[in-house]
């Protein structure tokens, strides 16, 4: 069985070291971190949009729907969760 090679970046020069299950565990990790913090901030944008978009009908429109104008952030959050809760069995 043979062993990758990685350069280690260290302030007295590179040093080299097998590339072992726990560093790609760690860098896979750092990844999902990453994404799942890029997942919440689309979802917080989109979120923001909608509800800026909501905002912005008149009390006549909001009524057609069903909503009044301080249910709309409970709305959008009741909307999410149920998108949510379809999908998981």
């Amino acid at each position: 069985m043979s062993t990758q090679k990685c350069e280690i970046g260290a302030p007295y020069g590179a040093a080299e070291g097998p590339l072992t299950a726990s560093s790609t565990s760690a860098l896979s990790g750092s990844f999902g971190f990453l994404k799942q913090v890029v997942t919440e901030v689309i979802r917080y944008r989109s979120f923001r949009a909608a509800e800026k978009e909501l905002h912005a009908l008149d009390d006549r429109m909001l009524k057609d729907i069903g909503i009044d104008r301080s249910e709309i952030k409970s709305a959008l959050s009741g909307a999410a969760n149920d998108r949510r809760n379809c999908w998981r069995f």
